[in-house]
């Protein structure tokens, strides 16, 4: 059966995935810290760690997606290799090194 349109390639639709990780790594980060400080103390702070921790989980992801991305596809390595810089410069595990670093 032949379909008339026409489908993204595998490629491009691991960088979408990834793409989405890291919007979600950024929401994660700042809605655990924004709906952290409407509540009360406890459940501020396990707010605050969820959002921490889902947030380190879609940031390492992203990493993944685009390493494997930067190896499988040769003709999408620039967009995979952006795609990495930005899962490097959004890591929460980053942010926080830097906020111990200049305390």
């Amino acid at each position: 059966m032949i379909t008339s349109g026409r489908r993204p390639s595998t490629g491009r639709k691991l960088f979408w995935a990834g793409g989405v990780s890291l919007v979600l790594t950024v929401a994660f980060f700042f809605g655990g810290f924004a709906l952290g400080n409407s509540f009360g103390p406890r459940a501020a702070m396990s707010v605050m760690l969820t959002g921490l921790v889902l947030s380190v989980i879609a940031s390492l992801t992203t990493g993944v997606v685009a390493v494997a991305g930067t190896l499988s596809f040769p003709a999408l390595r620039g967009r995979f290799v952006a795609l990495l810089v930005l899962a490097i410069l959004c890591s929460p595990l980053l942010w926080l090194l830097c906020i111990v670093a200049l305390s």
